[in-house]
């Protein structure tokens, strides 16, 4: 994975690996650069910074999923189709040509890592149009992306659920999401990271957008 990231002029993004076989497999796009350089992006990859325990977003969905998927000794894992990190800009330009490039280590990354019965997610509607344009051999669950970037997808989905969205929106406080982010951080990085983060994301504040991830994961979930 290294190597083709950094063939194709990219930065490799490591992701936290499962502590197991899992139950349930997450499949992203691909790693944003953010506002980080290449130079430091990679400086941050070796002092252990790793994909999906960083933002608030990240966060989010490790919480919906403990909350309202896996039971409890069920586990799960988040990947990203191509591991090499980029621009939201250049994302999109080659997006086809690259997920074929990565497409099969992407199924040996899936096949190694979950059980027989495992189910797969694809977050976006980019993700789930390529599986089935590659005829991914599993079936796949879509479900709304948690980026900030599907804001508007988040909120058309919960036309006519105003009410109930409040209510769900009321149960779910920062402090119920920073336990959870303590919890993949102890795991997943070292300490001086895992301290880092969490002092940041305490200066955060949730709102109507963000905690919209969390209805959307619980939504597609339960009707999946």
């Amino acid at each position: 994975m290294k190597a083709l990231a950094e063939a194709d002029g990219d930065v490799f993004v490591p992701s936290p690996g499962p502590l197991g076989q899992v139950d349930y497999i997450f499949v992203c796009m691909e790693p944003s650069l953010g506002s980080w350089t290449p130079e430091r992006a990679r400086a941050n990859f070796e002092a252990g910074f790793r994909n999906f325990v960083n933002s608030i977003e990240d966060f989010l969905l490790h919480f919906s999923i403990r909350r309202y998927l896996c039971k409890p000794n069920e586990r799960y894992h988040i990947t990203d189709w191509s591991k090499g990190a980029m621009s939201v800009e250049r994302a999109g330009v080659d997006r086809t040509q690259r997920y074929d490039r990565w497409y099969p280590l992407l199924v040996e990354e899936v096949d190694l890592v979950v059980l027989p019965d495992a189910r797969v997610f694809a977050v976006g509607k980019e993700v789930d149009r390529h599986l089935a344009r590659r005829e991914f051999p599993r079936h796949v669950t879509s479900l709304i992306h948690y980026s900030p970037l599907a804001g508007a997808a988040r909120a058309a989905g919960i036309v006519g659920y105003e009410d109930a969205f409040e209510r769900f929106r009321g149960s779910v406080s920062l402090e119920d999401v920073l336990v959870v982010a303590e919890d993949v951080l102890n795991v997943s990085v070292p300490a001086k990271v895992r301290d880092e983060t969490l002092a940041r994301l305490a200066r955060q504040q949730t709102d109507s957008v963000s905690t919209a991830t969390a209805l959307q994961l619980q939504a597609g979930v339960r009707s999946a």
